[in-house]
């Protein structure tokens, strides 16, 4: 009687081949990072997103070697960017070098949020995070 409960225990196992494609999945699944489609022109987001990219546009998207703030103009407000953005999470396409810049401008010294666009100077292309880099969406015009 226990040889039998042995052979079905085996027999019951899973294999390395079908074991393999359910830890495919669990890794596919745990992505940190999504992008949202269709890209959108600058219009359809947030009126802030419009609004920032024309202070980035004004600034003439600087390229800083660590993150800078810069003087909105007309206020008393700074807004930080233009340093590298890495691309760790693989997101954005893997040729670009991007850019990183705040949206929301702030008073000196007050917390930055989690609303950023990611540029990449060589194409223009302009992408959107509401949310600290979990979802990115391109911007698909006005915001060059």
């Amino acid at each position: 009687m226990a040889a039998a409960v042995v052979f079905l225990t085996v027999a019951a196992a899973p294999t390395a081949s079908s074991a393999a494609p359910a830890h495919t999945a669990s890794y596919q699944s745990v992505r940190p990072t999504d992008v949202l489609e269709p890209p959108l022109p600058v219009e359809a987001f947030p009126a802030q997103v419009q609004e920032t990219c024309e202070i980035w546009k004004d600034l003439r998207w600087p390229q800083a070697s660590q993150p800078t703030d810069y003087p909105v103009a007309g206020t008393a407000l700074v807004i930080r960017g233009s340093n590298v953005y890495g691309n760790r999470s693989g997101d954005l396409p893997l040729d670009g070098h991007y850019r990183e810049y705040d949206v929301n401008p702030r008073i000196p010294g007050q917390h930055r949020d989690a609303e950023r666009v990611v540029r990449d100077p060589g194409t223009h292309t302009v992408w959107y995070t509401g949310d600290h880099y979990d979802n990115f969406q391109e911007i698909s015009s006005g915001c060059e």
